[in-house]
């Protein structure tokens, strides 16, 4: 008869597949959950996000390796990791916003919440249960002794946790959630044929608060050149790399286009390496008024803002799809220098010999 231990190491081996296989493929988001969560050796963390799925799978094989002694190190290790987990989501309730954590690679929800906590606090004491069942020789039995039970088992676990999912729902793709809401980037004609032609509009009112407390409206800061505007919250892994970014967007646009950053959070709750990482002009986003007129939805999120006080891109939603929209207009800024449309500010000896109308002759150009 085998003992009903065996179900705990049944349910972490499924969990650590899941787990190690939806990471393997999203290196980038694991390494955008490890920077939202806070984690420290950020230089590693490309490192780690190759090696946490392979540490997942090699244990969940390892678990059914019928060697007591090594049956316990394994599960003692998982034990150890499913608590390190338990401490980092439970650290991650306590900031003050929202983190993203990518649990599970791509698929389910990636928000961090007290659902989140109770899910790994479960999750733990599996994996207590385990490491007992590895202590007494239940696992290696059920390998050895008892293997058509042990598989039936397996099955009707699976089984159970399948219909668990989809009566709670089934999955939710994080990346189904970047997906931005308007087809923002330059189309080619077969895609126009396709997509609907981006439909510019005024520029709606909408308030930004900067650091010393004075405010300036959308149109103001639109007025005379184009914006490419940046929603972003401190701390959030993808909007950290569309910061890393931001240095290289506002040296290759050379002023062409004026790149704004602009936090949801009231800047002065921020720490200064976040106000010189945006540099050193960053906004608040007053109340999110500006993320619901311009149906920003979530961070990161881009869109932008033509010199003719007409929206001329956007918004898009996610760190992939807003690094994507930066370099669509670099592309067009850049195919209009070479097509003589504008001049090259970089060319030029002076910085102020830039032409009255080039803003509006580059918003033209900008993607739509």
């Amino acid at each position: 008869m085998m003992s009903p231990l065996v179900a705990a190491p049944i349910i972490l081996t499924f969990t650590l597949l899941v787990s190690g296989l939806a990471k393997l493929p999203a290196r980038t988001e694991t390494v955008d959950a490890m920077t939202s969560l806070r984690l420290p050796l950020r230089g590693l963390h490309p490192l780690a996000a190759i090696a946490v799925p392979v540490v997942e799978l090699v244990a969940a094989a390892l678990l059914w390796v019928p060697i007591v002694p090594l049956q316990v190190v394994v599960s003692v290790g998982v034990a150890l990791l499913m608590v390190a987990y338990l401490v980092i989501i439970a650290r991650a309730l306590t900031f003050e916003e929202q983190v993203e954590c990518s649990c599970f690679g791509t698929i389910a929800s990636p928000t961090v919440s007290r659902a989140t906590l109770l899910r790994n606090i479960l999750l733990t004491a599996t994996a207590l249960v385990g490491v007992i069942a590895a202590a007494t020789g239940a696992i290696a039995a059920a390998v050895t002794t008892a293997p058509l039970q042990l598989l039936g088992w397996t099955l009707a676990l699976a089984v159970a946790c399948a219909i668990t999912v989809f009566v709670l729902g089934g999955v939710r793709s994080a990346r189904a959630e970047q997906t931005d809401p308007v087809a923002a980037g330059p189309l080619d004609e077969g895609e126009q044929a396709e997509e609907l032609d981006y439909l510019r509009q005024p520029i709606p009112y909408g308030m930004l608060e900067a650091a010393d407390g004075s405010r300036m409206s959308l149109r103001e800061l639109a007025t005379g050149r184009a914006v490419l505007l940046l929603m972003l919250s401190y701390g959030c892994g993808p909007c950290v790399r569309v910061l890393d970014t931001v240095p290289q967007w506002r040296e290759a646009l050379g002023g062409l286009v004026h790149v704004q950053v602009v936090y949801v959070q009231k800047l002065d709750r921020l720490p200064q390496e976040a106000i010189d990482r945006a540099g050193g002009d960053p906004m608040h986003d007053l109340e999110g008024n500006i993320s619901d007129v311009l149906e920003l939805h979530g961070t990161p999120s881009a869109m932008l803002l033509g010199a003719d006080r007409m929206t001329a891109g956007g918004p898009v939603t996610g760190g992939g799809r807003v690094l994507e929209f930066g370099q669509e207009i670099l592309d067009q800024i850049q195919g209009a220098i070479d097509d003589g449309e504008i001049a090259d500010p970089h060319a030029a000896d002076d910085e102020g010999t830039e032409q009255p109308d080039q803003q509006e002759r580059m918003s033209a150009s900008a993607p739509s």
